[in-house]
């Protein structure tokens, strides 16, 4: 079936009030027609309340309605916007599940698939109370929020209908990772009742992109032949120095790397910091800097202040390099993009700490600055124009990852500070968390294969924080205190007890013989010991499992019952010669409940066993 619900004309301006929640009048009485979404300010992007009609999604059309049992039961809504690319899914579970709330996941570069929700999204929101609402492009992107404010305030209209819910009021809490968590603050900061909780993860500012990628692409052209001695000074049982054996060149440019914030255990997977699989090299973002700065490879390899001219190792390296490629165009674009980012430096005042290191004494840059400055560019249209001054309307819990080499670990405390700044420290603390979580990097979903050895899925953390910004919203129960943590050099440091970290993720601290690393004949028996530990009020550690290959495969350790922290030991025997990574995987559940779908925060500890 196709339904339409359409505005502009009197006869309309009813079911128009009906899409945006709107109470209807009594018949024959004079409707007012809702007013037309504006800017909060001029020259401000467009803030979207729960009482204005956005003009570029005035027509809500349901395109189809079905009961479904896959994969619990819920009315599935399928719909799109009249004269957009845009594609809505509405998941309802059954009244006696639904507590009056729904969830919402974001993200920008989509394509219809992604309009409708997971398997995952949809179990989660049924299982807390909640019906589910996403909504995507045909095309090519699905940018800002204002798609996704429409969505969620037909979805409102829709759920009041199906579980005859009146005037009740319906709560929303929107989530996205990256590109969506750029979606999520324009949300937070541009919208008023549409959402009362946001839980942006992984968590883009306007300096992430592209100078994450292109300095790692830097990173790749002095540091690959280095990889795997920088790996094995950071993995487990390792030497700990990740600049021993490197020449003055390679020294500089981990140093560089490393003070930008890129953390240094990203080392322990090289393929992925350096971009060794990627098509583009990390340098997809150069065809803009191309077409918007075209003076600057010229500009590079003739003129001061650049490393195609500046006379230290580093400068060596990279004219080394363009011999080494030939002197064409290509080579010396490829080559000058990658140290873009020393000449696009934000204001010395805005707190990106890994920019601060090309910036003298005085606060001056040490570089030429060119006239364009991308970053905020590519925040500004991903985000609809988030100004990321901090200014929330609602509570929002940050979840960032401590191996993220895309989404720097240190972004999530820049804007930390953006919202106490704003806010002030009372109602800071009353409508803001970060929580950090270990062992974990930038992509989501599932986590197989030698990547499980020593990564965790983080949508257990995620769903944990949407359930604690739930019940902050809406019992005033206040959220499990921010992960504590500090910047030093860029890097994010964390303290190793659980009590003191604080957060909502478990702690695992896994020796072998007492150490991180130890040396034995094949045949020989070895002994592992583990503490297990969850912050306060963040529930019960539920299970642990030992990967003794570092193949991924876990097998159950035995535990007991769920309880805040526990010791596990074992012994292990391995009879083959070589170098093992054994991992400890601890779950925790905020009940306890080891039987739990949802909300499973995880966590690794991994030890090196040599075997000869």
């Amino acid at each position: 079936m196709t339904r339409h619900i359409r505005s502009g004309l009197r006869a309309a301006a009813v079911a128009v009030a009906a899409t945006i929640g709107a109470t209807l009048v009594p018949a024959g009485a004079v409707s007012a027609v809702p007013a037309e979404c504006v800017p909060a300010q001029p020259g401000t992007p467009v803030h979207v309340t729960a009482d204005c009609i956005d003009p570029l999604y005035t027509t809500p059309v349901i395109d189809t309605e079905t009961d479904e049992t896959d994969p619990v039961a819920h009315h599935r809504v399928t719909g799109h916007f009249e004269g957009t690319s845009i594609q809505f899914t509405i998941a309802l579970p059954p009244s006696d599940q639904w507590q009056g709330r729904f969830f919402q996941y974001t993200y920008p570069l989509t394509a219809l698939a992604d309009a409708n929700a997971t398997d995952r999204a949809i179990g989660f929101g049924a299982a807390n109370g909640g019906y589910t609402v996403q909504a995507a492009s045909t095309g090519p992107t699905s940018l800002g929020y204002r798609h996704s404010a429409a969505a969620a305030k037909f979805a409102e209209t829709v759920a009041a209908e199906y579980y005859s819910s009146g005037d009740r009021e319906i709560f929303g809490y929107l989530y996205g990772p990256s590109g969506g968590s750029f979606q999520t603050i324009g949300a937070a900061e541009n919208t008023s009742g549409v959402w009362q909780g946001f839980v942006p993860m992984v968590l883009g500012v306007p300096m992430s992109t592209p100078y994450t990628f292109f300095i790692r692409a830097m990173a790749r052209l002095v540091l690959e032949d280095e990889a795997d001695r920088i790996a094995d000074a950071v993995l487990p049982g390792g030497s700990g120095d990740p600049y021993a054996g490197l020449d003055e060149a390679e020294q500089a440019m981990l140093r560089e790397l490393t003070d930008f914030g890129v953390p240094l255990r990203g080392w322990e997977d090289p393929d992925y910091l350096l971009g060794l699989s990627t098509a583009d090299g990390l340098l997809g973002f150069g065809s803009v800097v191309r077409a918007l700065d075209p003076a600057y490879a010229d500009d590079f390899w003739s003129k001061p202040g650049y490393l195609g001219t500046e006379p230290s190792p580093l400068g060596d390296a990279v004219r080394a390099a363009l011999e080494e490629a030939g002197a064409t165009d290509e080579a010396r674009w490829d080559i000058a993009l990658r140290s873009y980012y020393r000449h696009q430096l934000p204001p010395a005042s805005s707190g990106y700490v890994g920019f601060d290191q090309f910036r003298n004494a005085d606060g001056q840059p040490l570089y030429p600055q060119r006239n364009l400055v991308l970053g905020p560019l590519v925040t500004n249209s991903v985000s609809g124009g988030a100004s990321y001054t901090g200014h929330i309307t609602g509570k929002v819990i940050v979840v960032d990852n401590l191996l993220d080499v895309d989404a720097l670990p240190y972004h999530a405390d820049w804007y930390a500070d953006r919202v106490q700044q704003t806010l002030g420290g009372e109602a800071f603390d009353e409508n803001f968390r970060v929580y950090y979580n270990d062992s974990a990097d930038h992509l989501e979903g599932e986590v197989t294969g030698a990547r499980a050895a020593r990564l965790v899925n983080y949508w257990g953390i995620v769903e944990q924080a949407l359930r604690d910004v739930s019940a902050w919203v809406e019992d005033d129960v206040a959220a499990p205190r921010s992960t504590q943590y500090d910047v030093i050099d860029g890097q994010v440091m964390v303290p190793g007890n659980s009590g003191v970290r604080r957060g909502i993720q478990p702690t695992v601290d896994l020796s072998v013989r007492g150490g991180e690393s130890v040396t034995i004949a094949a045949g020989e028996p070895v002994s592992f010991t583990a503490k297990l530990q969850v912050p306060p009020s963040a529930g019960a550690i539920v299970s642990a499992e030992w990967d003794f290959t570092g193949d991924g495969s876990y097998d159950e350790a035995a535990f007991g019952e769920p309880k805040p922290s526990s010791l596990v030991k074992t012994t292990h025997t391995f009879t083959e010669p070589g170098t093992y990574f054994v991992s400890l995987r601890a779950t925790s559940e905020r009940d306890g409940d080891a039987n739990s779908a949802f909300g499973r925060v995880q966590n690794i500890d991994r030890v090196r066993v040599v075997v000869q």
